[in-house]
């Protein structure tokens, strides 16, 4: 990822804080990035730095005049970034969809959420090649994702999850709802670990955890605790590209590879 991408996302965390998010904002945040998608000249033009902040801010309007006024303005702080290509642009309002999203939440948990649909496409291979198949309607794989979580997960969620589905960027669909649980997680001023035991934590280890891991990455973290049988005992972590084993599964792991050599 270019640097000129990589703070345009960084810019769009602080000025999320300020919106006045809502379920509505989200989906309609969600609808605009659909709709610029199905343009590609139109794309190119708002992702084109060489025209200044107000002539592509005006392009927007214009060519989206039915957007409310609202979502218009939140989607200007995207066309406001510098990035490095369109598809980056698409990342952006992608992004800002999500952060929206995370601002919204209240007592709903869209991390865990979105993390626990991604779990179930993943979990299907049908359902994850459905979900990702370029050739289908974005409508179709929208109605899809509708039907399936619809009333088991929050509106932000539904949102983004049919958001994501539709406007994959070529990602498979759980990985682009991992992605997007941890761009939640870190706009509510949380890290995201992953947490693979062999069976649930009682509340006085996931309060020495959470210590720890503020420890050493220095920030809380919303732990996504997995029971996972093949662990057998101790912990497995997963902290974006860090990962710490203390399980007895690695431990005994390296013993065998220890004997053999």
């Amino acid at each position: 990822m270019a640097a000129s991408t990589r703070a345009s996302l960084e810019n769009l965390r602080a000025q999320v804080a300020a919106v006045a998010a809502s379920d509505e904002l989200v989906a309609g945040v969600c609808a605009v990035g659909r709709a610029i998608a199905q343009h590609p000249s139109l794309l190119q033009a708002l992702a084109d730095h060489g025209h200044s902040i107000e002539e592509r801010t005006a392009l927007l309007g214009s060519a989206l005049p039915s957007v409310p006024a609202d979502v218009r303005e939140v989607v200007a702080s995207v066309v406001a970034q510098n990035w490095s290509k369109p598809a980056d642009f698409l990342a952006g309002v992608e992004e800002l969809a999500v952060r929206v999203a995370g601002q919204a939440a209240g007592s709903a948990d869209v991390t865990g959420e979105l993390l626990q649909v991604g779990r179930v496409i993943r979990g299907h291979s049908d359902l994850q090649l459905a979900m990702s198949d370029k050739r289908a309607q974005g409508d179709a794989k929208m109605a899809l994702a509708q039907w399936l979580f619809g009333k088991k997960v929050s509106a932000a969620t539904m949102e983004i999850t049919k958001h994501l589905v539709a406007l994959p960027r070529g990602r498979r669909v759980s990985d682009a709802l991992s992605q997007a649980a941890s761009v939640v997680a870190d706009q509510q001023g949380l890290g995201l670990a992953e947490v693979r035991v062999a069976s649930s934590l009682a509340a006085a280890q996931e309060t020495s955890l959470r210590e720890t891991l503020k420890k050493r990455f220095g920030r809380d973290h919303y732990l996504d605790v997995v029971v996972d049988p093949e662990v057998i005992g101790g912990v497995r972590i997963r902290v974006g590209d860090v990962v710490i084993d203390a399980s007895v599964s690695k431990q005994l792991s390296d013993m065998r590879i220890q004997l053999a050599s």
